[in-house]
């Protein structure tokens, strides 16, 4: 397989020369090494100090100083020394122990902005914040039984943000209509489908979620 050289040279530039602090005589002395290695299908060739001391023009000094420092980096390999010159085999990127490639920053995402009803591309994240039961009766659901409602009716304001969107289970979302949450779940004590507690508990959560408690886990909803 040839290797990606448009690849290589973007983490060269990118996580190699700012990751291990290379110079400019490091970056020169580096890519001219690489082009008579890599590039030519070789692991390692023979260099002498005077012709890359030219090629590059700098130094015989200066060069000296450049190959020892690329060594100590990790960036290239002297596997031998001769008369002729240094036996030198150049590392890539993603060879060179320890560097490790910084991974993109996910930009944050403003929940609010959130279209939680829309496709029910984000059921799995409402789902996971009821633990999988229905709002309003508490009845088990999944991913085919749930609905999702708006607890505000949407003759109120138009909102589909986390604040308003909840799960439901199909009985509850044709029966609570246009009524408020709170008297939904009035009703569903007084039908007895809710006891004291959980009436409680429900009229607690409905406070919950309009002051924005109630975050899901949008990553939840991934894949669902």
């Amino acid at each position: 397989m040839q290797p990606d050289w448009s690849a290589i040279y973007a983490d060269v530039e990118d996580f190699l020369i700012p990751g291990l602090g290379l110079s400019a005589y490091d970056r020169s002395l580096y890519y001219h090494l690489l082009r008579h290695t890599r590039l030519k299908g070789r692991d390692s060739a023979m260099f002498a100090i005077g012709p890359l001391s030219k090629a590059t023009g700098v130094s015989d000094f200066k060069v000296r100083e450049v190959v020892r420092d690329l060594h100590q980096k990790g960036c290239l390999c002297i596997e031998d020394r001769t008369r002729l010159g240094h036996k030198i085999s150049v590392l890539l990127p993603a060879e060179i122990p320890g560097l490790v490639k910084p991974t993109a920053q996910a930009e944050p995402i403003d929940l609010l902005t959130v279209d939680f009803f829309a496709n029910r591309q984000h059921l799995g994240a409402i789902l996971a914040r009821e633990n999988g039961a229905c709002f309003y009766c508490l009845k088990k659901l999944n991913h085919e039984t749930c609905e999702l409602d708006h607890v505000s009716p949407q003759r109120d304001a138009l909102d589909n943000s986390y604040k308003n969107i909840v799960a439901s289970c199909h009985g509850c979302n044709k029966a609570k209509g246009d009524r408020s949450a709170e008297d939904f779940v009035r009703s569903l004590y007084r039908s007895g489908a809710l006891n004291e507690s959980e009436l409680q508990l429900r009229l607690s959560a409905i406070e919950s979620l309009r002051a924005g408690h109630l975050v899901p886990e949008l990553a939840a909803s991934y894949g669902s």
